[in-house]
C-alpha cells in the first residue's frame, strides 16, 4: 500500500501511527497521540488541531507495532480523513487504475451507499485486535469511608419503590461499577492530574462530596449509566474539559429536573439552546458539529453515541471515558474534550464488545454528502446556511436486538417483553391472581411467540420456566409493573440478561388501538393469532404494544411487523413433556451449572451443520413431544439414517461445501432463516440512507444473488441425496415429506420420484430475480439493460458528460497542436497530461495538479465543472439503485412461504441427522431405540445398561446400571435410593431423566434396552442452595420445589428427589421426607426416585409394597477401613452413608474424623433406642387388638433389640 503524503509533520512515527493501527496500539507514557489534521467540512469542528497531545498521563501498555506489516498487507485506508468537497478531489499517489465508466477509479471518491454489513475480512482482523484484554482501572480500597448525611437529597419512598430500586441497582451493577466504590480519593488522583492542579482546592472536595450524595439518590440506585457518569466525572473532571450542563451540580434531565427529583429521567440530559448565552459562552463545546451531537445526545444520555465524522466514529465526554476504559481506545484531540474514535470498518466489533458489557449503543451517521449540503444551501434563501452536513440516528445496538450477521452466533437472540395485570383473588384474598402477557421476539428471524400466563401468589413458576426455556438476552418491562420476585429471579438466575425499564407502554385501554396503528403504518394485516390472543388478555395486548413501541424507539418496528411470524407459546401445553426451570437447570440440559454449553446435553447432541438446525435442536430439547406417533416418526428417520450412513455423511459433506463457499463465518451462509429475514427487510428501503466510505450497494446485490444461489444449491443437494427411486421406497413418511417436492407446484413432473413432500419449486423465481442483474465491464453488478428506465437514464447522462470531457480534451489537443495529450487518472480524476515544453501562454487558465519527468498534468475550469457534473450524476446513479433493489426484495418476499419451506425442511433434516450421529456412536456404550408402551394403568420404565451420555463421554470406564419401574422384578413405582456420599446416586437420578428426555425428542437412548409409557412432566429436586436476592433460605427453596411436585405431578410424571430435608434439623427433615414419599407413592403413584441419607426412611417403609429400596454398592475394607465405590445400582438398603470416609478423602484431620465417628455411633444408638421405645408404646396401646401369640412374639423381638442397644450404650458410656 503506497502511503499518502500528509501535512502533519509533528508525528515522528508518521509511517504507521497515522493509519488504522494507531487506534489499536496502546499509548505509551509521554508519546504524542497524532493523527492527521482533518480538513473539516465547512467549519463543522472548531479550527484547533485535533491531534495535539492531551494533558494527561497515559497508562503503560505493550506496543503492538508488529501488526504494521499485516495492516499494510490488508491495504486498509489511511487514517487521514480528508473529505471530498464539491469539486476538488482527494490527492493520491500510485499507479493508474482502469477507469470505471460509472464510478471512475483512480480517485478516492466517497461511495454513496446505505447501511449494511462491512467487509467481513476487515471485520475479522479488527475483531481480533479489539477483543484483547481491556485495560481496567484500579479500584481504591480505602474510599468506602465517611459517607455524608444525605437526608437533604433524598425523598421519601414507599417500601415497594425502595425494594425495586434496590433490585435494579443490584441488577445493573457490574464489575466496573460498585455504587460509588470506584470513586478515587484525592491521593489516588495524584498521578493522573496535571501538575498545575492544586489538589487541596476546596472545589475538588466539594465535587467528591456531591458525587457521594448523587450516588445515594434513587436514580443512581436504578441506573448503571448514571452511577458511572458520576464516577467518571470525578475521575476525569480535573483532566478534561466538560461543559457546565454535565457538571455534577448542574446535571438535569431534558425537562429540567435534578437527580434528586423522584421523576428525574436518567435517559435524557438538559442541553442549552444553540442561541442561548450559555451556548455562546461555551462555543468550544458548541461548534456546528457538536451542536448536532448535543441535539441527539440529550435524548440518549444513558446510551453510548457513536458520532460519525468522515470515515470515523467518534465518542465524546462520558461516552469517550467509558469506551476508552473498556476498549482501550486512544485519546484524541488536544482541545481539552474527552474524545476517542475508531474507523468505520470497526463499528460492529466495538459495538458488539460494548453491548456485551451491558451498554446500549446509538449510531449517528452522516445523511448527506458535502455536495448535497451545498445544493441544499443553494436552494434556501433568507435563512441561515447550514455549516454541517445532516446527521441522524441510523441504528441502535442492544443485547436483545442485534441483527448484524458478524455480531451474532448460531443461537437465537431473544427480546422478551413482560407486562403483569394483577387482581385480588376473591376465593383466597391473600393470593393475588396475576395475568401475565409475555412477547418473545427473535428480530433476526422474525419469529415471535405470544404467551398468556395465569399465576396465583408470588412464586411465578411458569414465568421462571419460560425464562429458562427461552433464555432471553434482554427483558423489557414497565417500571413499577414487574413484581419483585420476578425481578429478583431475573437477576439471581440469569445475570447475563439486560434489563430495560421502558416508559412508553400504552395504557391497557389504548393498547389495542396502538397495535392497529403500528400495523396500518406498514400496510400489513394484523395476524389472526394476535387478534384472538389480545382479545383474551389485556396483559398480552399491553405487552405487545410495549414491544412495538420499544422496537419503534430503536428503529426496528417496521422490520418486526413485516417479517413477523407470530405463534402462541404455552409452556404448560399438553403436547409437550413439560420441563420447568428447575428441571432444565438440575439436569443441565441447555447449559451446565457453570454456564458451559459444551458439557450440557445440548452440547452433547449438537452435531448440526446449520444455524437453523442448531436453534431447532435446542427447541426440541426443551420441548420434548408427548405424542407417541410423532415421536416414532422421528425415530423412524433416525433409524433410517443409521442404516444408510453413506447418505447421511455425503449430505453433511455437501452442506459443508455449500457453507464454506459463502461469505462470513462458517455456517452463516446456511442460516436460511436469517437470510430470508434480511432480504425481506430490504423491501422496506427505497432511498439511500447514511453515507459510507465502502461500497455497500454492491455488497447488497452480491449478498442477494449469493442467497438465491444458496437456496438453489440446498434444494439440489436434497434432491441429489434423497431423490433415488429405490432409496425412497425405504424412507419413512416424515423423511419422504421433508425431501419431497410439493405436488401442487410440480404437476408437470408427476412421474418424478421426489414428489409428495413440502419442498417448493423455486427455479423459476430464482431465474427471474437473477436476470434482473448483469455485470458491467468492471465486474460490478448493475440492472440489466432495459429493466430499469431511471438507471438507464442516469447512465446515459453520465456517458454524455464523459463525451463532453473527451470533447474538451480534443479541443485542448487542437489548441496545443499535440496529439499525445491524454487524460490520466492518478492524483485526481481526468488530469490532462501533456509534455512540459508546451508554452503556458496557449492555456493561461489552467491549474497544475501534478507532474512527472517530462510531463505536467492540469485541470481547466471547464474540466473541473464537468468533473463536478459527472460526480453528481454518478451519485444519482448510485441512489437510483435503492428502489430497484427494493423491488427485487419485494418479489422475493412474495414467495416467502416457498423459501421458508426450504429453510424449515433443511433445519429438521439437520436435527434428525444430528440425533442419528449421536445414536450410531457406540464408543461409550450401546444406544437403543426406545419402545413406547400403551398405558396399562401403571407407569412403566425399563432401562437396561443405562448410562449418563455426557459423563460417560468425559470419563472412561463409566459403570452402567439397570433402572426399572413396574418392570422385571420391580413391582413398584417408587424407589428409595440410599448409598454413600459420592457413590453415584445423583448421577443415576439424572441419567434416568436424560434417557426419558432423549426418548421423547426422538433420539436413541444410551442403554441396551428402553421401554416406557409416556411421561407428561419431569420434576427434579436436586441440590441445595439458598437465594439471597430472593430472600429464601436453603430449606425454603427445597420446600417450594417439593410443593410444586406435590401440587402438579400426575401418575404419568417422573419425579426425582435428591436428599430432601438437609436444609433443616434431622428430625424435621425426616418427618417431611416420610410424609412426602408417602404422598407420592400412595396418592400420586408416579415413577419416583427418592434419594436420601436419612436411614430411618428405609425402616419406615420397609413393609410398604409401593416403595422398593435400592442403593449404590460399595466395597469396604475391614482392615484399612478404606472404601471403594462400585457405582452399581443394586437392590437393598445401604446400612450407612459412610460420611466419615468421605471426610477422610476431603482431608479432614484424623482426630476430627475419629471424634465425629464416635459421636455418630452414639447418636445412632440413642435414636434406635428411642424408636424401639416408641414402637413398644404403640404396640402396648393396641395390644388388645392383637393375637396373644403374635403380641408376645413382637414384644420379645423388640425387647431383645432394646436390651442389645442399651448394652451398647453402657459400653460406650452413652447417657440416654
Amino acid at each position: 500500500m503506497v502511503k499518502r503524503n500528509t501535512k502533519n509533520t509533528g508525528n515522528p512515527n508518521n509511517g504507521y501511527q497515522s493509519s488504522i493501527l494507531s487506534f489499536f496500539t496502546p499509548s505509551r507514557k509521554g508519546e504524542i497521540t497524532a493523527k492527521n489534521t482533518l480538513q473539516t467540512m465547512d467549519c463543522e469542528i472548531d479550527s484547533s488541531p485535533r491531534n495535539l497531545t492531551p494533558q494527561i498521563n497515559m497508562q503503560n501498555n505493550v506496543e503492538v507495532s508488529n501488526c504494521v506489516e499485516r495492516l499494510d498487507n490488508l491495504e486498509l485506508f489511511s487514517a487521514e480523513r480528508s473529505i471530498p468537497t464539491t469539486c476538488e478531489t482527494t490527492p493520491t499517489t500510485g499507479t493508474s487504475v482502469k477507469l470505471n465508466p460509472i464510478n471512475s477509479s483512480g480517485r478516492r471518491i466517497r461511495k454513496i451507499c446505505d447501511d449494511d454489513d462491512d467487509d467481513d475480512d476487515d471485520d475479522e482482523f479488527l475483531i481480533k485486535k479489539i477483543c484483547r484484554q481491556s485495560c481496567l482501572y484500579k479500584e481504591d480500597n480505602e474510599i468506602n469511608k465517611g459517607i455524608p448525611d444525605l437526608d437533604n437529597l433524598l425523598y421519601e419512598m414507599n417500601d415497594e419503590e425502595s425494594n425495586e430500586l434496590i433490585i435494579n441497582s443490584s441488577i445493573e451493577v457490574n464489575k466496573y461499577s460498585k455504587l460509588g466504590m470506584n470513586l478515587p480519593d484525592i491521593k489516588s488522583l495524584n498521578n493522573d492530574v496535571p501538575k498545575n492542579i492544586d489538589m487541596e482546592r476546596d472545589d475538588f472536595n466539594e465535587d467528591e462530596e456531591v458525587a457521594r450524595k448523587l450516588l445515594s439518590t434513587t436514580v443512581a440506585q436504578g441506573s448503571q449509566f448514571f452511577r458511572e457518569y458520576v464516577e467518571l466525572i470525578v475521575q476525569y473532571g480535573r483532566q478534561f474539559s466538560f461543559p457546565p450542563w454535565l457538571q455534577l451540580t448542574k446535571i438535569k434531565d431534558s425537562n429540567g429536573r435534578y437527580p434528586t427529583d423522584p421523576n428525574y429521567n436518567p435517559s435524557t440530559v438538559w442541553v442549552p439552546d444553540s442561541n442561548s448565552k450559555l451556548a455562546k459562552e461555551e462555543k468550544h463545546h458548541f461548534t456546528p458539529a457538536m451542536q448536532q451531537y448535543w441535539e441527539l445526545k440529550k435524548d440518549h444520555f444513558d446510551k453510548l453515541v457513536f458520532f460519525k465524522i468522515g470515515k470515523f466514529y467518534e465518542l465524546f465526554y462520558i461516552d469517550a471515558c467509558l469506551s476508552q476504559r473498556l476498549c482501550d481506545l486512544r485519546w484524541m484531540s488536544g482541545d481539552g474534550k474527552p474524545h476517542v474514535g475508531f474507523p468505520e470498518a470497526a463499528l460492529h466489533a466495538y459495538a458488539n464488545k460494548l453491548v456485551n458489557y451491558g451498554y446500549r449503543v446509538v449510531v449517528v451517521e452522516q445523511m448527506e454528502t458535502p455536495k448535497e449540503l451545498e445544493e441544499r444551501n443553494k436552494t434556501t434563501s433568507g435563512i441561515k446556511k447550514d455549516k454541517a452536513v445532516k446527521r441522524g440516528v441510523n441504528e441502535f445496538f442492544t443485547n436483545g436486538t442485534l441483527v448484524r450477521p458478524n455480531m451474532l452466533n448460531d443461537m437465537a437472540r431473544i427480546l422478551m417483553t413482560i407486562y403483569v395485570f394483577s387482581k385480588v383473588n376473591n376465593e383466597a384474598p391473600d393470593n393475588i391472581i396475576n395475568e401475565i402477557g409475555i412477547v418473545c421476539v427473535d428480530i433476526t428471524t422474525g419469529k415471535s411467540e405470544l404467551s398468556i400466563l395465569k399465576e396465583i401468589g408470588d412464586h411465578f413458576p411458569m414465568v421462571k420456566t419460560l425464562v429458562t426455556q427461552v433464555q432471553p438476552r434482554e427483558v423489557v418491562y414497565l417500571s413499577g409493573n414487574l413484581p419483585l420476585p420476578i425481578l429478583r429471579y431475573l437477576k439471581n438466575t440469569t445475570p447475563t440478561i439486560q434489563l430495560t425499564s421502558f416508559r412508553d407502554f400504552m395504557e391497557p385501554i389504548l393498547a389495542s388501538k396502538d397495535i392497529i396503528e403500528h400495523f396500518q403504518r406498514v400496510n400489513v394485516e394484523i395476524p389472526t393469532i394476535i387478534n384472538e390472543l389480545c382479545t383474551k388478555s389485556t396483559a398480552l395486548c399491553t405487552a405487545l404494544s410495549g414491544t412495538l413501541n420499544y422496537l419503534k424507539s430503536i428503529l426496528l418496528c417496521d422490520r418486526f411487523i413485516l417479517t413477523g411470524n407470530f405463534q402462541q407459546y404455552n409452556p404448560d401445553e399438553k403436547q409437550y413433556l413439560l420441563l420447568d426451570a428447575e428441571a432444565l437447570k438440575d439436569l443441565e440440559l441447555l447449559q451446565t451449572q457453570q454456564g458451559d454449553e459444551k458439557n450440557s446435553l445440548f452440547g452433547f447432541l449438537k452435531h448440526t451443520s446449520t444455524p437453523g438446525g442448531t436453534r431447532l435442536l435446542r427447541k426440541w430439547l426443551s420441548h420434548p413431544l408427548t405424542n407417541a406417533a410423532r415421536i416414532n416418526e422421528r425415530l423412524d428417520c433416525v433409524e433410517w439414517f443409521i442404516n444408510h450412513p453413506d447418505v447421511l455423511f455425503n449430505f453433511c459433506r455437501e452442506l459443508k461445501a455449500i457453507s464454506s463457499n459463502g461469505r462470513g463465518s462458517p455456517g452463516s451462509n446456511l442460516d436460511l432463516e436469517r437470510i430470508i429475514n434480511r432480504i425481506t427487510t430490504g423491501a422496506l428501503q427505497n432511498t439511500r440512507g447514511a453515507i459510507f466510505f465502502v461500497n455497500v450497494i454492491q455488497k447488497k446485490i452480491v449478498d442477494f444473488l449469493t442467497s438465491l444461489e444458496t437456496f438453489e444449491k440446498v434444494l439440489e443437494c436434497i434432491r441429489s441425496n434423497f431423490g433415488d427411486i429405490e432409496l425412497r421406497k425405504s424412507m419413512p413418511t416424515l423423511l419422504l415429506a421433508l425431501t419431497g417436492m410439493n405436488n401442487l407446484q410440480c404437476e408437470e413432473k408427476a412421474t418424478e420420484p421426489c414428489l409428495g413432500g413440502f419442498l417448493p419449486e423455486i427455479s423459476g423465481i430464482i431465474e427471474i430475480l437473477r436476470s434482473w442483474f448483469v455485470k458491467d465491464i468492471n465486474n460490478e453488478w448493475i440492472p440489466a439493460s432495459g429493466n430499469y428506465d431511471l438507471y438507464d437514464l442516469n447512465l446515459s447522462l453520465i456517458n454524455e458528460t464523459k463525451d463532453k470531457l473527451n470533447a474538451e480534451l480534443e479541443l485542448i489537443s487542437s489548441k496545443l497542436n499535440n496529439t499525445t495529450i491524454k487524460f490520466v487518472h492518478m492524483k485526481y480524476r481526468y488530469e490532462v497530461e501533456c509534455p512540459d515544453n508546451i508554452p503556458r501562454s496557449k492555456l493561461p487558465k489552467l491549474e497544475i495538479t501534478s507532474s512527472k519527468k517530462g510531463f505536467i498534468r492540469f485541470h481547466t475550469d471547464k474540466i473541473k465543472d464537468l468533473i463536478y457534473e459527472l460526480e453528481y450524476r454518478e451519485e444519482q446513479l448510485q441512489n437510483s439503485l435503492f428502489p430497484y433493489i427494493q423491488e427485487a426484495c419485494k418479489m422475493f418476499h412474495s414467495h416467502f412461504s416457498s423459501f421458508s419451506a426450504i429453510s424449515d425442511s433443511l433445519s429438521q433434516l439437520d436435527v434428525l441427522i444430528a440425533l442419528s450421529i449421536v445414536s450410531m456412536d457406540t464408543t461409550d456404550g450401546p444406544f437403543c431405540r426406545p419402545t413406547f408402551l400403551e398405558d396399562s394403568g401403571k407407569p412403566v420404565l425399563e432401562l437396561t445398561r443405562c448410562r449418563h451420555p455426557v459423563v460417560a463421554r468425559l470419563n472412561s470406564g463409566f459403570v452402567d446400571n439397570d433402572i426399572f419401574f413396574n418392570a422385571r422384578d420391580v413391582h413398584a413405582s417408587c424407589i428409595l435410593v440410599t448409598g454413600p456420599n459420592m457413590g453415584g446416586k445423583s448421577t443415576v437420578l439424572r441419567q434416568t431423566c436424560i434417557a426419558v428426555i432423549m426418548a421423547h425428542i426422538g433420539c436413541f437412548v444410551p442403554a441396551s434396552k428402553c421401554s416406557l409409557t409416556l411421561v407428561d412432566r419431569i420434576f427434579t429436586r436436586i441440590g441445595a442452595y439458598d437465594s439471597i436476592l430472593e430472600a429464601k433460605s436453603t430449606f425454603l427453596v427445597e420446600l417450594e420445589e417439593t410443593a410444586t411436585i406435590l401440587k402438579y405431578a400426575t401418575r404419568n410424571s417422573l419425579v426425582v428427589v435428591d436428599e430432601l430435608g438437609r436444609g433443616t434439623s434431622t428430625f424435621d427433615g425426616t418427618a417431611i421426607c416420610v410424609a412426602t414419599l408417602e404422598y407420592i407413592s400412595h396418592h400420586i403413584q408416579c415413577r419416583c426416585l427418592f434419594s436420601t441419607h436419612l436411614h430411618l426412611l428405609c425402616q419406615e417403609f420397609s413393609e410398604d409394597p409401593s416403595i422398593i429400596a435400592f442403593h449404590m454398592d460399595l466395597k469396604l475394607s475391614q482392615d484399612t477401613k478404606t472404601m471403594t465405590f462400585l457405582y452399581k445400582f443394586v437392590r437393598g438398603i445401604c446400612p450407612k452413608s459412610y460420611g466419615m470416609n468421605v471426610a477422610q478423602l476431603a482431608g479432614i484431620p484424623a482426630e476430627v474424623v475419629d471424634k465425629a465417628a464416635n459421636l455418630a455411633g452414639e447418636v445412632e444408638l440413642c435414636t434406635n433406642i428411642l424408636r424401639h421405645i416408641a414402637y413398644v408404646r404403640v404396640l402396648l396401646l393396641n395390644i388388645m387388638d392383637l393375637d396373644p401369640c403374635e403380641a408376645y412374639k413382637l414384644l420379645s423381638l423388640k425387647e431383645n433389640k432394646l436390651y442389645k442397644d442399651l448394652n451398647n450404650c453402657s459400653q460406650h458410656k452413652v447417657v440416654v
